[in-house]
């Protein structure tokens, strides 16, 4: 796991099957919570409670909190983006004088995109960036590669190539490395 400052990275990662996202997330959710994180986590139902089932035996809750999809998509829809910046900016200030050194937001792309739309999501996911700028907060999103390559029912060409252009790193063999400059060709 990448042991640098995270804070500020809008990521990525590709999983291909339930097991290959939990393991992995376990990793990265342990990394944060190490550090002292906050891990808000806003994935399926059954992808939590699996991903919940391997972290309770070592961690409590305290550290980890499954946040409803509709809180986000409620927020995105009301406010302008600086609002947003400030008021997350607020709850994060909050967080820390509680004793954590920041946050970690993680969000399962299709899951968002079958609660909202593909575009509703694109359009939220390219916010990122100046939303947590700043900020001592990272912001992952995961993608179902098995989707995209089997299927592209909700993760197509246009979600993966978007992906490509706005998250500045990607967790790859478990480390988030810099994917900036990398040449992404159809």
């Amino acid at each position: 796991m990448d042991k640098n400052n995270i804070f500020g990275f809008n990521s990525s990662f590709y999983y291909f099957g339930l097991q290959h996202l939990v393991l992995n997330m376990y990793n990265y959710i342990k990394d944060g919570i190490d550090k002292n994180e906050k891990i808000y986590v806003c994935m399926a139902p059954e992808v939590y409670n699996e991903l919940a089932s391997y972290l309770s035996d070592i961690y409590g809750f305290s550290y980890v909190e499954n946040f409803r999809i509709h809180k986000i998509i409620s927020c995105y829809n009301k406010l302008k983006l600086n609002e947003i910046r400030a008021k997350l900016s607020k709850h994060i200030d909050e967080i820390v004088e509680n004793g954590y050194s920041g946050v970690r937001f993680i969000i399962q792309a299709d899951y968002m995109i079958l609660s909202s739309s593909r575009e509703y999501f694109m359009d939220f996911n390219k916010s990122i960036l100046y939303i947590i700028l700043g900020l001592k907060a990272s912001f992952m999103s995961l993608y179902d590669f098995e989707d995209y390559l089997k299927h592209k029912y909700i993760i197509d060409d246009e979600v993966i190539l978007e992906s490509y252009r706005v998250h500045s790193h990607r967790l790859y063999n478990g480390n988030l490395q810099n994917c900036r400059g990398l040449s992404h060709s159809k």
